[in-house]
């Protein structure tokens, strides 16, 4: 059966559901292709990860807001305390909360994810900088840390928990594919295939009268395309996607019903390999940069849905605004092709007779920009890029891959060039800097980088976001954000394209309660630890 076909089958079974009582919806995220049965929250690349689903069964200790910086919402932890310098975290669980087998919740549970994280970096995909982590009562952790971890509060409380009567005996738990999952969550899994899977009420769900929608049916498309279908179409109730003219293709379909909301919560960046000689050079960095028309970019491949970027700083805005240095206020990146050729001369590079720009080493400066076959206006962008850089004589070529391999090139550093960024959250500007920057978070060519996926590895990058790191001092943690915003503008590691958007369509048909700009709870993506507030916000539409 085709995923399109799987589609068109459970909304069918959805709606006949709803009319005996229940609400099912139909969820989609990012196309994947068929799954293979792997329900290890820790996988970057798995399938509740990519469309969907990890947090509704194994659920974060609390969730950081990434449209509203500092703000949090307690979950499995109800209540959480630095020490006054950082190197311990005290965590007051939840009482009563049980696991989707019956068995009790309890802090011994956090503390081995936690240790386990610590002896397996391969797991550890939020970089946490971990000691060993002990309970003091069932409903109380202490978590250390070698450094001061104030920083890693955002990525502590995403961090998924997972059953120590389980996973304890899974000798090697970063390929182990738990294949039934035991969470905490409101959700548990019913059904499975390589098409999608559905998930059911846990009815032993410790939120007293949650969840109130009875389940989740994730569904598996091959690209945009077929999954914009099948939501214009009215098959799909909760999705993540670029939808080409969506207002008339998706909103006009039912007006009162289809709505979305795509508000910015992190920098997109052209992100280059840096361990390649020919993006060392900082001039050949900024002369790209000066080549690229960012409003044509959002304009031809986004529609604007995502937002150019065009602080130099790199930064989102609005919620990073503030934290713009002085100096970089009111400062746009602007195309500008002379200067971007001087840069490009300046380098070493002449054009010649054929337009594409000839090295001191005789050889062509060619680009290859790698993304998913599944991402759409990527692959635009792309097209558009390539005009832009050849007025400098780069040459472009597209490479593209499924969305899993895509990624994990991008992890082990097998590619040229790419749209990377801070991909797991700018909850504040430290975050969008380290997750993209950090030396001390990347790793050699063919080991998996979670963050720095361009592999620049700088003495002050590393000294500025440690500095920030050791200090609760707002003014202290600005001077170092000032240093780093230096980096970005005089050195460009990466650069500015656009600010990536938490890609969410909903519809109101069958349940209410979905956040918005005008109640901004959670961003209303189905994807990522936030997902799990808004699927317990949401309840059937009154009759």
């Amino acid at each position: 059966m085709t995923a399109l076909a799987l589609a068109a089958t459970t909304a069918a079974c959805s709606d006949e559901s709803s009319s005996s009582g229940s609400t099912i919806l139909n969820v989609a995220g990012a196309p994947t292709g068929p799954l293979q049965r792997n329900f290890n929250p820790f996988l970057t690349t798995g399938p509740m990860n990519l469309i969907g689903g990890v947090s509704m069964i194994n659920e974060p200790l609390f969730i950081p807001s990434a449209v509203e910086v500092g703000k949090t919402t307690p979950w499995l932890a109800k209540s959480w305390k630095y020490s006054a310098d950082g190197k311990e975290l005290t965590l007051d669980l939840q009482s009563g909360v049980k696991w989707s087998d019956g068995r009790p919740f309890s802090a011994e549970d956090v503390v081995f994810t936690f240790n386990m994280l610590q002896k397996n970096p391969a797991m550890n995909v939020y970089g946490l900088a971990l000691g060993p982590a002990r309970a003091e009562g069932p409903d109380k952790v202490v978590l250390t840390f070698p450094v001061p971890g104030f920083t890693q509060e955002a990525f502590i409380g995403a961090t998924y928990i997972v059953p120590k009567h389980i996973w304890e005996a899974v000798p090697d738990p970063a390929a182990f594919t738990n294949e039934n999952p035991v969470g905490t969550g409101p959700f548990m899994l019913d059904t499975w295939s390589p098409q999608g899977y559905l998930l059911k009420k846990n009815p032993g769900y410790w939120q007293a009268g949650k969840p109130k929608i009875d389940g989740l049916r994730y569904v598996v498309y091959n690209s945009n395309v077929s999954a914009n279908l099948a939501l214009a179409q009215g098959e799909l109730d909760w999705a993540a996607n670029f939808v080409n003219n969506i207002e008339k293709e998706y909103v006009a379909k039912d007006p009162a019903n289809n709505k979305y909301w795509f508000p910015p919560v992190a920098p997109t960046f052209l992100g280059m390999n840096l361990t390649k000689p020919q993006y060392q050079n900082t001039d050949v960095r900024k002369a790209i940069s000066l080549a690229l028309d960012r409003e044509k970019l959002v304009e031809v491949a986004e529609q604007n849905q995502q937002p150019a970027n065009t602080t130099p700083t790199g930064l989102v805005f609005p919620q990073h605004e503030r934290f713009v240095a002085a100096k970089y206020k009111g400062v746009t990146l602007k195309q500008d092709i002379p200067a971007a050729k001087a840069l490009m001369e300046k380098a070493g590079y002449r054009i010649g007779g054929d337009g594409y720009a000839v090295g001191p080493d005789g050889k062509r400066f060619t680009m290859t920009l790698l993304t998913s076959s599944g991402f759409t206006d990527i692959i635009t962008m792309y097209q558009v890029m390539t005009d832009q850089l050849k007025q400098i004589g780069i040459e472009v070529k597209v490479e593209t891959k499924a969305t899993s391999e895509f990624i994990a090139n991008q992890f082990v550093g097998n590619f040229d060039a790419s749209t990377v960024g801070p991909l797991t959250g700018a909850f504040t500007p430290f975050h969008a800097y380290e997750r993209t920057l950090a030396g001390y978070l990347t790793q050699d060519i063919g080991k998996p980088a979670f963050a720095n996926q361009v592999r620049w590895k700088d003495t002050r990058t590393d000294q500025l976001l440690q500095q920030y790191a050791a200090t609760q001092d707002p003014a202290a943690q600005q001077a170092a954000l000032d240093g780093i915003q230096d980096i970005m503008v005089e050195q460009v590691p990466v650069i500015p394209l656009f600010n990536f958007v938490a890609w969410a369509e909903y519809n109101t048909r069958k349940v209410v309660g979905w956040p918005d700009a005008g109640n901004p709870y959670a961003t209303a993506t189905p994807i990522g630890p936030g997902s799990v507030l808004v699927a317990t916000s949401l309840e059937p539409k009154a009759k």
